[in-house]
């Protein structure tokens, strides 16, 4: 099949899930409650965790099924696309719930409805569209154009399963030797087609009488007995296609077979050494995603610095095969093509992919930290009483510092399982355990492979939980040596 042909497939199957995505989380987004009650977060992680699971691990665990029904191609394509669904709902959910409401109050709704049967102004056509524009489409349109751009640049689930996918078609073409001019050249419709649809938004946005915001979660009506029945059903479904049925079918026989794995001295020096490249990729090009999306999107940054910031998420916004292209093509340069081969290239395109993931974890937390409890945590941490002060220290961390932590936890987890940027970029002595696992997996399932699909997910988790008191510890520290150079 052709280029032209596969990406207009993988327009046509986005757009189906993007719209059935943007449905299911709008209604979806009604079942969080508010406040942060030991049941909302227990529901928050049921909801994200199909997101967090890692496309290579899904991919792997799903191809066993999709190769029995190889004669059945329709129903491959119904897996697979179900799959992406349940990957990027999670997405729409936490937009729709931390999103601000529409401008369009229930009032004004209800008073354009009543006046249709008459030859008011308010009853026109055009006041119609524009009800709808400022009462649905203000933020319908911006999540779907995010759940488009997901599924659209979705490549090691559809690279396993083998479906047709413009990222797979380009990705296998750059793999077998087509030279990076031409394998650029390949991008511009795809690129097109994202650019297209980021410009929609944008102008959208530019019409709006105030910037689009996330606002602190608000109460929410309560929903019938069927739609809640509907709604815990979904979730139920996704978490277990998701999260149960891979790691049943990989983590299981990986436990197992853990013990030959350690038995081979030489594989396990290997893994673990890629483990190790893939985790000092992830922490440094994460703390430093989120430091750039707390330089531009501060609280009172200046309006032209977050035009910039934002002009700086174009990059990542057009997926991970755009920007590893783009850059191996300027890092093959002649007058650059001696950094190729060192890790520059890799880090600088994990800040760009891992950047607008940032921003978007930035805004959310910017939403919950506008609350009393870190004023007063700073009040006290600012304390001339050394106890007083410490007190502050480890309330901040529990309104402020811990939420940051896992924020730079999550980008570092995204980037130590990307397989594209990591493929292309990586210099060959610094590859990670991720593009090893990929290229594995198309051989097929084996109790060997998923002990080291196993122990490269075990270890970024680990090592999370190991660096948390070691952190507290230290911005504890040194919020408190801080303030107490400041009142000296």
């Amino acid at each position: 099949m052709s280029l032209a042909t596969i990406c207009g497939v993988t327009v046509l199957r986005s757009l189906v899930i993007s719209m059935i995505g943007v449905f299911l989380s709008r209604h979806l987004s009604q079942r969080i409650d508010t406040g942060y009650s030991k049941r909302s977060f227990t529901l928050f992680l049921l909801i994200l965790s199909p997101f967090l699971v890692p496309e290579l691990i899904v991919g792997y665990a799903w191809s066993l099924i999709s190769l029995k029904l190889v004669h059945y191609p329709f129903f491959i394509e119904l897996i697979y696309a179900s799959l992406v669904l349940l990957k990027v709902v999670p997405v729409g959910i936490v937009c729709f719930h931390f999103s601000a409401p529409p401008v369009i109050s229930p009032e004004a709704d209800f008073i354009q409805k009543s006046m249709r049967a008459t030859s008011a102004s308010i009853s026109g056509m055009k006041s119609r569209w524009s009800f709808l524009l400022w009462k649905t489409m203000q933020r319908t349109i911006p999540v779907w154009t995010l759940l488009f751009l997901l599924s659209f640049q979705e490549f090691e689930m559809a690279s396993l399963i083998y479906r047709d996918s413009w990222t797979v078609w380009i990705f296998d073409a750059q793999a077998g030797g087509v030279p990076i001019t031409q394998t650029i050249s390949f991008l511009t419709g795809p690129l097109i087609i994202e650019l297209l649809i980021i410009s929609g938004v944008l102008f959208l946005f530019s019409r709006l009488p105030h910037p689009p915001r996330l606002n602190p979660p608000s109460n929410v009506k309560k929903q019938s007995l069927i739609a809640s029945v509907l709604s815990w059903s979904y979730l139920l479904i996704a978490f277990f296609a998701v999260v149960v049925i891979p790691f049943s079918l990989t983590g299981w026989g990986g436990v197992l077979s853990l013990g030959s794995l350690f038995q081979n001295q030489l594989q396990l020096a290997g893994i673990l050494s890629e483990c190790a490249w893939g985790l000092l990729y992830g922490i440094t090009a994460g703390i430093a995603a989120w430091g750039l999306a707390s330089f531009f999107f501060s609280k009172n940054q200046s309006r032209i610095l977050k035009v910039t910031g934002f002009l700086c998420c174009l990059p990542g916004l057009c997926g991970s095969l755009t920007l590893a292209l783009i850059m191996a093509t300027l890092f093959l340069a002649e007058y650059s093509r001696w950094l190729y081969d060192t890790p520059l290239a890799l880090f600088i395109a994990l800040v760009f992919y891992l950047f607008p993931r940032a921003v978007f974890l930035k805004l959310i937390f910017i939403a919950q930290w506008q609350n009393d409890s870190l004023f007063l945590a700073q009040l006290l941490s600012q304390s001339k009483n050394h106890h007083q002060a410490i007190k502050g220290g480890r309330l901040r961390w529990a309104v402020y510092g811990n939420m940051q932590y896992w924020a730079v936890v999550i980008l570092a987890f995204w980037s130590y399982w990307d397989v594209i940027i990591s493929s292309i970029l990586a210099p060959n002595h610094t590859m990670s355990s991720a593009v090893r696992l990929y290229g594995l997996m198309h051989y097929g399932q084996n109790s060997i492979l998923s002990a080291m699909t196993f122990l490269s997910l075990f270890i970024p988790v680990f090592v999370s939980i190991l660096l948390l008191p070691v952190v507290k510890y230290l911005w504890i520290t040194v919020s408190d040596r801080f303030n107490m150079n400041q009142t000296v």
